[in-house]
């Protein structure tokens, strides 16, 4: 899995390549802290290359969700897959994340409202 970190306005974009496994969500996690680190408040983590997410990977989604909750920070997916969609609304934490269907209708839009997606990919 490949992990990679881009910046646009006040957003970090935390971008995935590749299965979110055991293995591998330490390193999503690692990206993550890294914007925290930097005192980033606001995480857009893009899946549209994720065709797999185990627990392991909820589990770090969430705890960076909940540690960017404590600095009155955001975090929000985008572009998910269906399988991976799948696993959130198995799980029952599709609706702890804003979702929203890509990557260009968040980037382009300003007000926050127009941005949200009907949860449904």
């Amino acid at each position: 899995m490949d992990v990679t970190v881009s910046e646009r306005d006040d957003t970090a974009i935390v971008s995935v390549d590749g299965r979110i496994d055991a293995e591998s969500a330490e390193r999503l996690d690692t990206a993550i802290s890294g914007v925290l680190a930097r005192g980033g408040k606001r995480v857009l983590v893009n899946l549209e290359k994720v065709a797999y997410m185990s627990s392991s990977g909820l589990r770090v989604l969430l705890g960076k969700f909940r540690d960017l909750r404590r600095v009155d920070g955001e975090m929000a997916l985008c572009s998910l897959q269906p399988d991976v969609y799948r696993v959130f609304l198995l799980a029952g934490v599709h609706e702890v994340f804003p979702i929203y269907v890509g990557l260009d209708e968040i980037l382009a839009s300003n007000d926050p409202e127009e941005k949200k997606e009907n949860k449904s990919p």
